[in-house]
């Protein structure tokens, strides 16, 4: 039988190189926690702006269908005080009651303005919270070809909270006969 020699090897090892291991290991981990801790704080702001537009369109919705469902039993509705449609008007809505629920409020005038605050305000009543900034308010009132008046009302607005939260809606309705 033969003996095995053993080989030596010489220590191929650097003096230091423990020391830019570890430095690099912290490099990389340096790196990573900061990818991971910025889209954390990225997804943290969109969850917040989301939140933020979410609040916005509940609070707008309410106010126009507070405006679509009065204007629906007014006897005429129009851009100007005493103007008639069609017309455009990018700050007045005004309204004149038939009915009311119950037939009250009959011939009652109503006037939905936008502030230069950015509130929407039903005659003189603010119909949007203070956290909330209208910058867009657009009327525009038509008659179709059967005389039925219709009308398109647009509203943009932002949180003050949050500058980057912004919604845009539109709706339009159809005057009812009676």
């Amino acid at each position: 039988m033969k003996k095995h020699r053993a080989i030596k090897k010489k220590n191929t090892l650097i003096k230091g190189s423990f020391l830019l291991e570890l430095l690099l290991a912290f490099a990389v981990i340096s790196i990573t926690m900061t990818v991971v801790v910025e889209s954390f704080l990225s997804s943290q702001k969109t969850y917040k702006r989301i939140a933020d537009e979410g609040t916005l369109t509940k609070a707008l919705s309410s106010v126009l269908e507070n405006i679509t469902r009065e204007a629906r039993v007014s006897e005429e509705f129009r851009c100007e005080l005493s103007g008639t449609s069609p017309c455009t008007s990018t700050d007045t809505f005004y309204m004149t009651h038939v009915m009311g629920l119950n037939d009250q409020d009959a011939n009652e005038f109503i006037a939905y303005t936008l502030s230069e605050d950015g509130v929407i305000k039903k005659n003189n009543v603010d119909m949007t919270p203070p956290t909330i900034r209208v910058d867009y308010f657009n009327i525009r009132i038509i008659e179709s070809p059967s005389q039925q008046t219709q009308a398109v009302i647009a509203l943009s607005a932002y949180s003050t909270e949050n500058a980057q939260a912004k919604v845009y809606l539109q709706t339009s309705f159809t005057e009812r006969w009676y």
